[in-house]
């Protein structure tokens, strides 16, 4: 999972990746041979497969209400 994070992390810090195409991008992941979830989330644009990385847990947020008399 860190290696996943070093390369998103990577992904977003450089412009020619950050904004690359699919395909450029997929060249650049194959050759830095990444997970095969980060893989398919970059050819599918469906962010979910990194799921399986990260554990599959299911984050909710803190529902927090404010009333003020």
């Amino acid at each position: 999972m860190t290696d996943t994070l070093d390369m998103l992390e990577a992904i977003g810090s450089d412009a020619s990746l950050r904004y690359a195409s699919m395909t450029n991008l997929a060249s650049v992941l194959d050759r830095a041979d990444v997970s095969e979830a980060l893989a398919a989330a970059v050819a599918s644009g469906d962010s979910s497969h990194l799921a399986r990385e990260f554990g599959h847990r299911q984050m909710f947020l803190p529902q927090v209400i404010q009333s003020f008399s």
